[in-house]
């Protein structure tokens, strides 16, 4: 098959999982900000919090901000995804240079390098 024809429909594939991608991140951040927003439920909370409530809430909130700070990240991964796709260096290991194979892919679009390569870094991360 014609090496260019299969790159085309490869980056075609890519191209669509990493929109699913980023409409599904995007959905999540604005839940989560909307849920964080109504004033509503934030006025009938506060009238009947105790000092215990205050600190659990205090708790939420930092792991709501947290959340949200992974969900940002996630989106920024999803946009250098996407520059590289335009780029064409989309779905190559950035170590070794072989193409990451698209089930990678698929399970993480933003994936940087193939499992072998990733595997050895994260091996050096670890050593002593």
């Amino acid at each position: 098959m014609n090496k260019k024809i299969t790159t085309g429909r490869r980056n075609k594939t890519l191209k669509q999982v990493l929109h699913e991608m980023r409409e599904k991140t995007i959905i999540d951040i604005e839940k989560q900000l909307g849920q964080k927003l109504d004033p509503g439920i934030t006025r009938r909370i506060e009238t009947a919090m105790d000092d215990g409530d205050w600190a659990t809430l205090d708790l939420d909130e930092s792991v709501d901000y947290q959340v949200l700070e992974m969900r940002y990240k996630t989106y920024k991964d999803i946009a250098d995804a996407f520059r590289r796709l335009e780029d064409g260096t989309y779905g190559l290991c950035e170590r070794c240079g072989k193409e990451i194979p698209l089930k990678r892919l698929k399970v993480e679009p933003f994936a940087r390098y193939c499992v072998p390569c990733l595997t050895s870094i994260e091996s050096l991360e670890k050593a002593p």
